[in-house]
């Protein structure tokens, strides 16, 4: 037998305890705590990603999950409504098969999905019955839920429309909505009136309308800007939720990160997470047009988080606990001998990626999470190799 010492996370404290992980060859046993451990090597439940395009070929946005998944230290990817009710059966089918990592995914309130950024110019895309009709029929077990993108230069003249239809095909199905809000209108007031206990405000650190990125994401495109006329920025200057927010949180609205292309303003989240906020989901809404340039991996975007004040117990809770709440996935957080991540907290490198926020400014991260193995099954897998210095000294 082999005992690795390691900082195993404790989702009852939300705190990490010092713990030896039981190896026989490259199975583990098991996961005992105890007093005190000497180790840089840290152990959490398997990291999810609630919110990623992972639907390629198909759609405007999309990647493989393969690319930020079990390589990355991330066990679960949720796709964010790439598919909508007429797309969903060839995603289920032929793409999703075809992954290692495990997948769930949000229906977009559109049939067809994002095959492009406007899945609502033709409103007979909104269709109610059939989003109900393809979530009943998954027999799968894929889809958590409906997905809508109800921001200003998405929607275009269909105003409240997408969102109001998204909530009332999750009311007749009993299942959460995750919605995309950026600039206006609608404004966060139309918005979130809506949204009810269990529901999911994505993209929650945005700051003003991110003109650049937008227009890169419509090819070239000029924009409306009377689809952007409202910031819609969720949080004070103070970090403290504006009206809106405020109150969709104490209705029981959960609220997710969602960094992508466009959406994460570190000054806005640097100010929430000074005032105490913590009850998010780090997510990367990784797509093709981000992955390579801002966002890389959900372990690149935990460590921004860490330099924006977040302690690493809050980091991870935030890609494990919280996420697997907000998304009803149950037990996620136990038995760490059979599911988890295992990485270290190094200092930066010159030769590390750069870390950017969606408006280019640099953020200064001087501590990485660096995933260095995953558990899957039981089965330890390395992602960095000889990631176990001196293994002869832990056999016994």
């Amino acid at each position: 037998m082999i005992r690795i010492p390691v900082h195993a996370y404790d989702a009852e404290v939300r705190d990490f305890r010092p713990a030896l992980m039981i190896m026989q060859e490259r199975t583990c046993q098991g996961i005992e705590y105890c007093n005190a451990v000497d180790s840089d090597i840290y152990c959490a439940p398997g990291f999810i990603d609630s919110h990623a395009h992972i639907y390629p070929g198909a759609t405007d946005l999309g990647i493989r999950a393969d690319s930020i998944g079990l390589s990355t230290g991330v066990h679960m990817v949720i796709d964010a409504g790439s598919a909508g009710s007429t797309n969903f059966p060839c995603f289920r089918d032929y793409i999703v098969p075809t992954y290692e990592v495990e997948v769930r995914g949000f229906l977009n309130i559109s049939q067809i999905g994002l095959v492009n950024k406007q899945p609502y110019f033709d409103r007979r895309n909104i269709d109610i019955q059939k989003a109900v009709e393809c979530i009943r029929q998954d027999d799968k077990k894929l889809l958590l839920g409906i997905k809508v993108l109800s921001s200003g230069l998405i929607v275009e003249d269909a105003g409240i429309e997408p969102i109001r239809a998204a909530v009332a095909a999750a009311e007749r199905i009993g299942c959460p909505v995750m919605a995309h809000m950026v600039e206006g209108p609608p404004s966060n007031e139309e918005n979130m009136a809506y949204l009810r206990k269990g529901d999911i405000i994505t993209h929650i650190f945005h700051g003003v309308p991110n003109i650049i990125a937008n227009q890169k994401a419509s090819n070239g495109r000029n924009m409306n800007a009377s689809y952007c006329s409202l910031a819609n920025v969720m949080w004070n200057e103070d970090g403290t939720p504006k009206k809106p927010l405020e109150d969709a949180i104490a209705r029981g609205v959960y609220l997710d990160v969602g960094h992508g292309a466009a959406s994460l303003d570190q000054n806005v989240a640097r100010a929430a997470i000074g005032a105490g906020v913590r009850q998010f989901s780090i997510s990367t809404d990784a797509h093709i047009r981000n992955v390579d340039t801002i966002v890389y991996s959900l372990a690149h975007t935990m460590s921004k988080f860490l330099a924006f004040g977040m302690s690493l117990a809050d980091v991870v809770a935030s890609v494990t606990e919280i996420p697997s709440r907000q998304l009803g996935l149950r037990n996620w957080c136990t038995h760490m001998e059979r599911r988890a991540t295992l990485f270290r907290v190094r200092p930066r490198k010159l030769e590390d990626l750069p870390f950017l926020d969606a408006y280019r400014q640099v953020i200064d991260v001087d501590k990485i999470i660096e995933p260095i193995a995953v558990n899957v099954g039981g089965e330890i897998r390395d992602i960095i190799s000889d990631w176990i210095p001196d293994l002869e000294k832990y056999i016994g």
